[in-house]
């Protein structure tokens, strides 16, 4: 048996369901918030560094705040009031994801507010960072739920592929 199939047989079915809606939500966020700063960068003499600062919390705050709200609507609609704290607390943990693709363009932007180099190479940078970032991210806490080495790895470059295409379009459409 693989290090990986060990792995996954020691994951509780519960876990399993957690890490898979972290992986979905950092997903989600990492994409829109690629768009975001895709559209930033295009523009980047139009903004300040404050502006972008701004937009990518924005971004995924309200990510984050259309998460937790559609989990309430949805489950209330659904489930009775016993199931319904688990749930959110279960939605409010994996929402979280969404805010951690904002620290990277965020630090970035506030560097470039020292003049160590210029608010297009931050954007820039953070867009190369947000595409392999959906790479490595999948590949890494896809190790815990993986069955094989090479569906891990399949699974992690059309991540990085999607997000490729993510750019492409922003870049393309203008």
């Amino acid at each position: 048996m693989s290090r990986i199939r060990q792995k996954v047989s020691s994951i509780s079915v519960d876990q399993r369901i957690e890490y898979a809606e972290l992986l979905r939500e950092r997903i989600y966020s990492t994409i829109t918030l690629l768009a975001v700063v895709v559209t930033l960068w295009q523009h980047a003499n139009n903004y300040s560094a404050w502006a972008v600062v701004g937009a990518v919390i924005g971004t995924v705050g309200a990510l984050w705040l259309a998460t937790l709200i559609a989990s309430r609507m949805s489950y209330r609609i659904v489930h009775d009031g016993k199931e319904l704290e688990m749930h959110y607390r279960k939605a409010s943990e994996a929402a979280s994801g969404l805010l951690a693709p904002a620290v990277m363009p965020v630090a970035l932007t506030l560097i470039s507010m020292t003049g160590l180099f210029t608010l297009e190479a931050a954007l820039a940078s953070s867009v190369i960072l947000l595409v392999l970032s959906l790479f490595m991210f999948s590949l890494v806490s896809g190790r815990k739920i993986a069955s094989s080495f090479l569906s891990l790895v399949v699974y992690s470059l059309l991540q990085l592929g999607l997000g490729l295409v993510v750019v492409a379009l922003k870049l393309i459409v203008k």
